[in-house]
């Protein structure tokens, strides 16, 4: 009997993958930055300024890309966000100074930048509204994966092909993530040509009409506690993905190997938090009848 998988399975396990990507791919850096700083020979400070040009673009990208996602739909936009950060990721691999680092931090920050909130557009019409907060759950869940693999998986690419060949590894990655993408993703789930009438049947109607006027006042009023949190979470996130790495290697003198395994452990616990919370955002959800 031939094995069939749902085709919203099947999307919001790309979506999944991509999460995954997306963190690989920025928190790389992390773990290659000894290796970098060696050769290129730069300060903690230069060190620091090139971790930061990845998030200067996704500040802005974030806001800008929700409104590409919706005007161009996440198929073309995702996929075209794979093309840049898979790109910036390669390019990575060919610098030879403080400037060319820089840049290419900067481009992978603009490249994936509007992932997640297209990502989430995504799943809006291809996830079902009782099920959002536990695919949520589970794509960050994901994220959290990838930071806590990336130590190891780029210090084994580092032993194996440099620093320089680990992020051409990565980079190539993204880009088979992103034709894959394309090729099988669908704005309208009624357009795939694999999804079943079940299926449609769970998922969210498509609202009809004129677009409402956005209350921006009342939007606001709920959105800034979510949005504090956010920035007090992202202060605490960057520097454990960024700095934890160095700090094992330097401070208690652990070679890359040994300084990679302390720093994913970090992040493990995250795989199961972000999963457990989604589910239970979910059970509040329906216990409250606003689904």
């Amino acid at each position: 009997m031939r094995l069939r998988f749902k085709a919203t399975h099947v999307v919001l396990a790309m979506l999944c993958v991509m999460y995954f990507i997306t963190y690989v791919d920025r928190v790389n850096i992390g773990t290659a930055a000894g290796e970098i700083q060696k050769e290129l020979g730069l300060s903690n400070t230069e060190l620091g300024l090139v971790f930061s040009a990845f998030a200067y673009p996704y500040l802005l990208f974030q806001v800008i890309g929700g409104w590409v996602g919706d005007r161009f739909g996440p198929r073309q936009t995702l996929f075209w966000c794979g093309m840049i950060w898979a790109a910036a990721t390669i390019m990575t691999g060919f610098v030879h100074g403080l400037a060319a680092l820089f840049i290419a931090r900067f481009a992978l920050g603009f490249g994936e930048g509007a992932t997640f909130p297209t990502a989430t557009r995504a799943m809006q019409y291809w996830t079902p509204a009782k099920r959002r907060g536990f695919a949520q759950g589970l794509t960050h869940s994901f994220a959290r994966l990838g930071n806590a693999v990336t130590p190891p998986v780029v210090a084994l690419l580092i032993l194996w092909l440099t620093w320089r060949g680990a992020f051409v590894v990565l980079g190539v990655v993204s880009l088979i993530w992103g034709v894959v993408w394309v090729w099988y993703f669908r704005n309208e789930p009624r357009d795939h040509r694999s999804i079943t009438e079940a299926e449609l049947a769970t998922l969210p109607p498509r609202p009809q009409g004129e677009r409402p006027k956005v209350p921006w006042g009342p939007l606001l009023q709920r959105m800034w506690p979510v949005t504090l949190t956010y920035f007090c979470y992202g202060w605490c996130l960057w520097l454990y993905l960024n700095w934890l790495p160095l700090f094992f290697k330097n401070n208690y003198s652990l070679d890359l190997k040994n300084s990679a395994l302390f720093a994913s452990g970090v992040f493990f616990a995250g795989v199961i938090g972000d999963s457990v919370g989604g589910v239970i955002s979910d059970r509040i959800l329906e216990r409250t009848g606003n689904v």
